[in-house]
């Protein structure tokens, strides 16, 4: 481990997760004859009882081997499968759509009732963010752990809740200063105004010990990133990650940014067509080195894209819509029969179209990659949406438990509590989803949750549903779904 990433864990570990039950004292619960897939990459282990008292895993192993209390809760989970909570490391969840007015009520409960233990937020209300971190971890609000950014860092617009301008380095600085001290768990980045002020972030955040991610300036390479620190670089589309991989990247680069600074569209668009049709494999094994050298992890968000892209998919009556506001809602339905909406998803399509080969490639080279979503864009629905990108990562070449390892094991690992979350082991806190179907033959079977079990409070399909159904109703109260 890099010496920076030490201090991410270090730092990490000050603020989250304080192991507190989620809805008063955890019970002792016994999960017998259960098959466990626990998170490491390796084949399911069948007919164990996995023992929970307090909030931590206590014991584990074959059936009959270990003893069950008398007083403690047993669950019978023979044809049943135990996986690790799911992490979702990429959502809007107070920001964007997602207005905290309501989104805490609606979307927090959607999120742990898909399987979902944690989320790492990328850019939104910081004071909603910390104060749902510490009702969460009380016990006093049902939802997720998470790990939250605040505003993120753009080179210009109106400066919101959501969204933090800088017009130069030293303003640059000024903003990663400002947002530690007002509890950021990391920094954000959507845009900056030059290579100066990028540089001035990282060097910045080295200083004051804290992490950054987020999207890759077009001036900016991933090497370049990747050699100042940035610890996750988000999606490969809106990164420009194709860049990074051509053959002709120096004039590739060159174009776009002129193309970008006089609007135009249509070259824009040929120059990322180019940059897909002249991938590199030398330069994408070079610079997957870099990014393990660095420990630099990739968030490819998959999903949101292949949503995005495919509007003809959605649907008017999509149940899912029941957990929007009605006021967003509409303006959702209205984009179905929208022709600029449709001619922007499908030259979307044919930018991203390498997005999926190029997962593969930094999987195959052996770079971390995180699981994020990108929820809350139209028909983006967060919970539903991780289970999507896991499904968007095993088409793009992981095998099911390599998609389940990176969604738990991996996120466990990078938020630096390796030794707590993401594995089904002794000494865990409880943070786990029993399954109805094997998602290690198929990926989608994620979806089929049984029982949620958070800091070790188990809640059966029943209590799921009561929970999903306040949240319905929180929604449905709403008078205005956006932000702005």
């Amino acid at each position: 481990m890099k010496p920076r990433n030490k201090l991410f864990c270090l730092w990490l570990g000050s603020f989250l997760f304080s192991s507190h039950a989620l809805a008063g004292p955890a019970e002792q619960v016994a999960i017998t004859h259960v098959t466990v897939i626990d998170g490491t990459g390796r084949a399911p282990q069948t007919e164990q009882t996995v023992l929970i008292e307090g909030h931590r895993i206590a014991a584990m192993g074959a059936a009959g081997a270990i003893a069950v209390p008398k007083t403690a809760r047993s669950v019978d989970g023979s044809g049943k499968f135990l996986i690790p909570g799911l992490w979702d490391m990429h959502v809007h969840i107070a920001g964007l759509s997602a207005n905290p007015a309501w989104s805490g009520q609606v979307l927090l409960p959607l999120l742990l009732a898909n399987g979902i233990t944690g989320v790492r937020d990328m850019g939104g209300d910081l004071e909603a963010l910390l104060a749902w971190q510490r009702e969460t971890e009380a016990g006093t609000l049902w939802g997720p752990h998470i790990v939250a950014s605040g505003p993120f860092l753009v080179a210009d617009g109106k400066r919101d809740t959501e969204q933090y301008p800088v017009a130069s380095a030293q303003e640059a600085r000024a903003a990663v200063d400002e947002l530690k001290k007002r509890g950021a768990n990391f920094i954000k980045i959507i845009s900056l105004p030059s290579r100066e002020a990028f540089f001035a972030v990282a060097d910045e955040c080295k200083k004051q010990n804290i992490a950054f991610a987020g999207h890759l300036l077009l001036e900016v390479s991933a090497a370049e990133a990747s050699e100042a620190g940035m610890r996750s670089i988000e999606h490969l589309f809106y990164s420009g990650f194709a860049l990074s991989v051509s053959t002709n990247e120096a004039e590739l680069r060159a174009r776009l940014l002129e193309a970008e600074k006089k609007g135009d569209a249509a070259t824009v668009e040929q120059v990322m067509l180019e940059a897909n049709a002249t991938f590199s494999s030398e330069k994408a094994a070079a610079l997957a080195r870099v990014l393990r050298k660095n420990g630099t992890w990739v968030t490819p968000t998959l999903a949101s894209l292949d949503i995005t892209t495919h509007p003809e998919r959605w649907q008017a009556d999509d149940p899912l819509l029941a957990f929007v506001p009605g006021a967003l809602a509409k303006q959702w339905r209205e984009a179905l029969t929208n022709e600029r909406v449709k001619s922007r998803a499908a030259q979307l399509g044919r930018e991203a179209s390498n997005d999926g080969e190029l997962t593969d490639e930094l999987h195959r080279a052996g770079v971390a990659l995180l699981v994020g979503s990108d929820s809350l864009d139209p028909f983006v629905f967060p919970g539903d949406s991780l289970h999507h990108e896991l499904a968007e990562l095993v088409r793009a070449g992981f095998s099911n438990l390599e998609a389940l390892q990176a969604a738990t094991q991996g996120a466990a690992r990078f938020v630096g509590r390796e030794n707590d979350f993401g594995t089904v082991a002794e000494g865990r806190v409880a943070d786990l989803v029993l399954l109805e179907a094997n998602p290690a033959e198929e990926i989608g079977n994620t979806r089929k949750v049984i029982a949620v079990i958070r800091d070790g409070v188990y809640y059966d399909r029943a209590a799921l549903n009561a929970q999903l159904e306040r949240a319905r109703e929180a929604a449905a109260k709403v008078g205005s779904g956006s932000t702005h």
